[in-house]
């Protein structure tokens, strides 16, 4: 969100209240102009942001441009030490400037390591900003930690009356007598450089600017920081008669036309003949992206000779090109060796990647339904099921398959909510498949347990089909599963009670706690965190259950000595009934022998399968 302009402010404002206002601590810092970044800590290393986002950059992002990679590289290269000191419930935020220009300023210094840190976000599990921390003692420390730039203080405490005046006398400035007074080519009696007007209001012995070497040189402006008790009131002090560089700019007549004519050759395209291989759904985009490109350079090529696409100046620079690193295939990487190409690759990967909402100068509402459609035939292509034992799907990729799978045109996010009140008795949840109930899952139920004293729902996840491979790794039948589950129950009291769902889709066990139950926390291993993450932080289902404030992730550390159920089906295969009753619970050492035979016989039909592997025309048409 842009900073409300001071004089603005100013203007609206009655001058009682803004004399009063004057009266804060006040922090002035410079403003620069350089994209926002963004750093958070997580359990499996580093997220990156890109300005306000709240989504962590991609592999897609990273691929567009290598402009952020620099920094990425910096702050991965940082000591052990140094990063575990770095909290996970905090977001760092940086001005990041890889070049002198990577805006409408060219600046005459860089900061050290590219990057200036200019405040931090104390985020929760949501990802929602609970606090942001500017004092200027904190930003020092973590900036030596993270080898950067601190955020250089022009000026910290109260105005003056002399600062005061200069200030508001500045505001009261018509147009006419901005122009009149300020130069940044002409330095005269008459004339100055509003740099040099607004650094020595704040500091008389200014003699040169954050990144720039002198008072003469045009910046982006300051920010103002009035501090009251806990709250900070921002505005930015800048040149009152500039233009943006990009106000009133148009896209480009072929830009428009580059866009319409790569959406119709992709929707002509026949996906389904395109084989990826690539299991990461990020690099799937970019192999098909790269696949479709091609084939369209080849067509295509000559529409391009010597074409401009009109690009702002300083988005030349190399930290605004195609970044090749991700791409794999080597006719794609020899096409964009060519700067126009490159350019033409970035604006399909753009073009693609997510639905677009509203129209625009490019897109009229009928180019915008048509590349919606062709957006979701790329999402069914590019999102696979993966049918590793240990992962599962975030709730999109959920709705999505599902869509697919019933040939619906639309992914529809809205939950399904039969109960808007909250449960009346609080508990904590877990989810898993129980193939067999392991001493693991007993460790980890009750380590939820102990977190807050609520008792456990388990959910028992039965998919409605099997498939190749369950013979192993989901012998058990729903029947047995919850016999296991009332044994071991016996023995550990805080287990309330288990629940069966076809899939974890949040709106579904929600539906089936309420209105008995209501959920604290979900307890995970750390593998699954991120999954599940998109179900528990997602703002809008939230909403839409009514969870409490305090409903988040448990987050469930794994290691090496965790008690797999792969483990105990091995050992019952080897008929070892020691290492059996060394990974169960005490409660089922008495259901050895079923469990035994059970898996015995599940494993019997797969191989039995495999003898028996020539099917019918009509067995083949009924597995369809």
């Amino acid at each position: 969100m842009a900073l409300q302009k001071l004089r603005d402010y100013f203007q609206q404002t009655n001058i009682n209240h803004f004399e009063q206002m004057l009266k804060s601590r006040v922090l002035v810092v410079e403003k620069i102009s350089a994209p926002s970044f963004y750093v958070k800590r997580s359990t499996n290393g580093f997220e990156f942001y890109k300005g306000s986002n709240k989504e962590p950059l991609t592999l897609v992002d990273r691929t567009m441009m290598s402009l952020y990679e620099a920094s990425i590289k910096h702050i991965q290269s940082l000591t052990p030490d140094n990063k575990e000191q770095l909290p996970t419930d905090w977001k760092f935020g940086f001005e990041y400037l890889p070049e002198q220009r990577v805006s409408e300023f060219k600046y005459t210094k860089l900061p050290k390591n590219n990057l200036i840190l200019t405040h931090i976000q104390q985020v929760s599990e949501t990802g929602k900003v609970k606090k942001t921390i500017i004092d200027p003692n904190i930003l020092n420390k973590w900036a030596s930690i993270l080898e950067v730039e601190p955020q250089p203080v022009i000026f910290d405490g109260q105005l003056s009356h002399l600062q005061k005046e200069q200030l508001v006398s500045l505001l009261q400035m018509n147009d006419k007598e901005f122009s009149e007074s300020f130069d940044y080519l002409i330095e005269t009696e008459n004339k100055t450089s509003f740099t040099k007007k607004i650094y020595r209001i704040f500091n008389q012995n200014s003699t040169h600017t954050t990144l720039q070497e002198d008072l003469e040189s045009e910046i982006d402006g300051l920010i103002l920081n009035f501090v009251e008790g806990r709250k900070i009131h921002s505005f930015k002090l800048e040149d009152f008669i500039r233009q943006p560089l990009n106000e009133g700019r148009e896209s480009s007549h072929i830009y428009q036309i580059t866009i319409a004519d790569i959406l119709e050759y992709v929707n002509l395209t026949n996906l389904d003949e395109i084989q990826l291989t690539e299991e990461n759904a990020d690099k799937r985009y970019i192999e098909l992206m790269s696949i479709i490109f091609n084939e369209y350079v080849s067509k295509n090529s000559t529409k391009y000779i010597g074409v401009d696409f009109e690009s702002a100046e300083f988005s030349t620079a190399d930290s605004f090109k195609l970044n090749t690193k991700f791409i794999q295939n080597e006719k794609t990487l020899q096409y964009t060796n060519n700067e126009i190409l490159s350019e033409l690759f970035k604006i399909m990967l753009g073009t693609f990647r997510k639905e677009r909402t509203k129209p625009s100068d490019i897109l009229t509402q009928e180019m915008l339904t048509q590349l919606n459609n062709t957006i979701k035939k790329i999402d069914e292509k590019i999102f696979v099921e993966n049918t590793d034992e240990n992962s599962i799907y975030d709730y999109h990729n959920f709705i999505l398959r599902q869509n697919i799978k019933s040939n619906m045109s639309t992914v529809n996010e809205a939950l399904t909510i039969k109960h808007g009140e909250q449960g009346a008795q609080p508990v904590n949840i877990f989810v898993g498949r129980f193939q067999p109930f392991t001493l693991g899952h007993a460790k980890v139920l009750e380590t939820i347990h102990k977190e807050n004293g609520f008792p456990v729902i388990v959910f028992l996840i039965k998919a409605a089909k099997k498939k190749k491979g369950d013979e192993f790794s989901r012998p058990y039948s729903e029947d047995l599963q919850v016999e296991m589950f009332k044994a071991v129950q016996r023995q550990y009291p805080f287990l309330k009670e288990i629940i069966v769902l076809p899939s974890a889709a949040i709106d579904k066990m929600f539906n089936e706690l309420r209105p008995k139950y209501e959920p604290v926390l979900w307890g995970t291993g750390t593998d699954r965190m991120k999954a599940y993450g998109y179900q528990v932080n997602n703002d809008s289902y939230r909403d839409q259950l009514n969870v409490r404030d305090d409903f988040q992730l448990f987050e469930i550390p794994r290691t090496d000595d965790n008690i797999s159920a792969t483990k105990v089906r091995n050992a019952m295969l080897d008929d070892n009934e020691k290492d059996f009753k060394k990974f169960t619970p005490r409660a089922l050492h008495k259901m050895y022998d079923t469990l035994k035979t059970e898996l015995e016989k599940s494993m019997t039909i797969a191989e039995s399968k495999q003898v028996d592997g020539i099917m019918t025309f009509e067995q083949f048409i009924s597995n369809i």
